[in-house]
């Protein structure tokens, strides 16, 4: 596995599934350090013994790999292993106290919690470096496009699940673009996309996706805790579109745009979402623009 630059499909969806795998286990040892607090039940040879790290099956891949992951993301194999080691010696010295019935030190509790959150957080910005390497992206915006958004989608339903999260996927609008194209010209509309563009990606989080969906439409999918927090992001972007004109060779154009959420249920399909997205999308068109609406519960099922 030895090509950084390659982005088939077997090589991505194999290199997403490792980085998934490695996400998933690891988040696993909150579990087993609990049960051998309460129960002083032993959590594994792959958790005691000293050289643990090198055993399990995320640290033998970094080590093996780390010219691959590199090619994605300079340094990144060195920060994943050094943080993956500093974890393992952590939950292994909380668990060798518990089990020789001593007091534990609370600095090696707060070590391996520190750890296991950076090893997830860096496990997920690489397959967010991956997946975007896997997809095309618009000369225009420099936005990706469309295509292999089924995959990214997926991966963000199952983190919703897996975190206690809702994912919302967003259709976005510039109002009266049309008009913008018309009024002055498409080079000028070439520019209202690119402010749109620009404006999005700095008032969106960096694990937040964003593509250009086509035309004037952009298609975002957040992680929130529920409706409350989607539509407080929506908000904000609303306000931030407000507050800043496209300002083009002495002309001051004000850019707005609506939006349309829809929370996803747990077996929903993208298409299934971004439709009910896009009806919520029409609500807030129709109701004047310039505004956020929410779609209504998904699907009985999805």
């Amino acid at each position: 596995m030895d090509k950084p630059a390659g982005t088939s499909t077997v090589f991505v969806e194999d290199l997403l599934g490792r980085i998934d795998r490695g996400i998933e286990s690891h988040l696993e040892w909150t579990q087993r350090l609990l049960r051998c607090s309460v129960l002083r039940e032993s959590p594994g040879d792959d958790v005691l013994r000293a050289d643990a790290h090198r055993l399990c099956r995320l640290g033998g891949w970094l080590e093996r790999d780390s010219a691959l992951l590199d090619g994605f993301e300079a340094g990144i194999a060195e920060r994943l292993l050094t943080t993956h080691r500093k974890m393992h010696d952590a939950v292994r010295a909380v668990c060798q106290t518990v089990l020789a019935a001593r007091p534990s030190d609370p600095a090696d509790l707060k070590s391996f919690e520190e750890n296991q959150t950076r090893l997830v957080g860096l496990l997920t910005a690489l397959r967010e470096v991956v997946s975007d390497r896997a997809i095309r992206r618009d000369p225009l915006t420099g936005l990706p496009l469309r295509h292999g958004l089924g995959q990214t989608f997926m991966q963000r339903r199952s983190d919703a699940a897996r975190f206690k999260l809702v994912l919302h996927v967003v259709m976005i609008d510039v109002d009266l673009f049309k008009t913008v194209n018309d009024t002055y010209g498409h080079p000028v509309g070439d520019q209202a996309l690119r402010h749109a563009a620009s404006i999005l990606q700095d008032s969106l989080r960096r694990s937040d996706v964003l593509v250009r969906y086509g035309g004037e439409e952009f298609l975002a999918m957040l992680l929130n805790t529920g409706a409350r927090g989607a539509l407080a992001t929506a908000q904000r972007l609303l306000e931030a579109f407000r507050s800043t004109p496209m300002r083009e060779g002495g002309l001051e154009l004000p850019i707005r745009i609506s939006l349309g959420l829809a929370a996803v249920g747990p077996a929903e399909t993208l298409e299934s979402a971004v439709e009910r997205a896009d009806r919520a999308l029409l609500k807030a068109k129709q109701d004047g623009r310039d505004r956020a609406v929410m779609a209504g519960d998904p699907p009985a099922g999805a």
